[in-house]
């Protein structure tokens, strides 16, 4: 039984990184780790030279992870939330599998788990990672998604910045406006007045969100995990 993890978080140590390791480690099986950003894999170029021979003709990093998608019974992939949308990392990735569908779509059959961490649209981006998985011919076993930081709260100018997420919008936006209620869940006392939804500057965090620190969605991982794993050991048998 073979498992890949696939994080698109280019942030060190992420909570993508942490929730696609998780559920790895939960299935018990054989597993490999790969984060996108300490590679390169490029975006398709839509040359359709692959059609024939579903090898991307691309000279980089691609090459070598397009055989291990081959040899995994399971595929996790995970991304962090920017613009509303999936890392760039995570959508040259997925844009490559194309090259695996042609004719024979042999990624057909595979099982495969998604991971989303954002502030206000991770639900959106698991469920395009898991579409663009099942056009593989993928099965989506689970699917899962976290809160992470607002980026604008820990990269340190805070409301001296005329592009913070406050200050970008208007002085009158709170933080419940914006859509961030439940990303603070948990850590008002972070901030510096302890009141990030009353006032339309901005306020630094003193720390990140860890998901570490968050059973319930830890406890979902290992779910996922574990039944990948079920699910492999009865295809098997």
């Amino acid at each position: 039984m073979k498992l890949l993890g696939i994080s698109g978080s280019p942030t060190k140590d992420s909570n993508t990184d942490t929730l696609v390791k998780a559920i790895l480690e939960a299935s018990g099986g054989e597993t490999e780790f790969v984060k996108l950003s300490d590679i390169k894999v490029g975006p398709c170029i839509a040359c359709m030279k692959c059609v024939h021979t579903n090898e991307c003709i691309i000279n980089d990093d691609f090459k070598w992870l397009s055989k291990k998608v081959m040899e995994a019974d399971a595929l996790i992939v995970g991304s962090s939330t920017f613009y509303g949308a999936a890392s760039a990392f995570t959508k040259a990735f997925i844009e490559r599998l194309y090259s695996m569908r042609h004719v024979k779509l042999q990624t057909a059959g595979k099982l495969a788990a998604t991971v989303a961490v954002g502030v206000a649209a991770e639900k959106m981006v698991g469920e395009w990672i898991g579409n663009a998985l099942r056009a593989g011919g993928m099965e989506i076993v689970g699917g899962m998604t976290a809160k992470g930081t607002p980026c604008c709260f820990v990269c340190g100018p805070g409301e001296s910045c005329a592009f913070t997420v406050w200050n970008a919008y208007s002085k009158e936006l709170s933080g419940i406006d914006l859509g961030v209620e439940e990303a603070y869940k948990g850590y008002l006392e972070l901030l510096p007045d302890n009141k990030p939804y009353q006032h339309g500057s901005a306020r630094i965090l003193k720390g990140f969100r860890s998901v570490k620190d968050e059973p319930e969605v830890m406890a979902e991982a290992e779910r996922i995990g574990k039944l990948i794993k079920g699910r492999i050991e009865g295809k098997v048998h």
